[in-house]
């Protein structure tokens, strides 16, 4: 059973919602409107390269634009051993909320 860290959990989930558009900063970006948290890029990096690491992520790179000063970026998409990670998650999750329930006014903090 796969277990991540919190930050690993919402980018790895940023990246999912994202596809094909996962770069550092879309992927920041992204927490930001699920979570309302604005984060470093560095700490967005570190659970990226942790997530990379695991096999979970597969990185492509692109330039952004024509010439020879452009650099390069880099984005982010699931492999298939991160879509059954993520599947993990999913079902983790599900389960740890199976039979809790919030009142009204739990719901509205």
């Amino acid at each position: 059973m796969t277990t991540f860290t919190k930050k690993e959990e919402l980018v790895f989930l940023a990246v999912c919602h994202l596809g094909e558009d996962a770069c550092l900063i879309t992927i920041r970006d992204e927490i930001k409107r699920f979570t309302g948290r604005t984060y470093s890029v560095g700490t967005i990096y570190a659970p990226l390269s942790r997530l990379e690491a695991y096999g979970y992520l597969e990185i492509r790179k692109a330039r952004p634009h024509a010439g020879p000063s452009s650099k390069s970026i880099q984005y982010y998409r699931l492999t298939s051993r991160g879509r059954k990670a993520l599947a993990d998650l999913k079902r983790q999750t599900e389960r740890i909320w199976r039979g809790i329930e919030l009142s009204a006014q739990d719901k509205e903090m």
